[in-house]
């Protein structure tokens, strides 16, 4: 079984690796209160989209009238 040798990193590779992983997982590096603001975005965002409550659950969906009445 051959096992991989790994050799040690210059300081310029390990700050590149760093950076870069920093640049792909953003939200280990994201201070708390960042984390809160995102939360509460998402929140507000929630509460703004329309509810559609006739097409969950299995409801059927109430017959729209066409027309005014007379």
């Amino acid at each position: 079984m051959k096992t991989a040798t790994q050799t040690k990193l210059t300081d310029e590779a390990w700050l590149r690796d760093l950076f870069e992983y920093e640049r792909t997982h953003e939200i280990a590096f994201a201070s708390p209160r960042a984390l809160l603001e995102a939360r509460m975005i998402a929140e507000l965002d929630k509460a703004r989209r329309p509810r559609r409550r006739a097409q969950r659950n299995g409801a059927a969906a109430r017959p729209r009238r066409s027309g005014a009445a007379v």
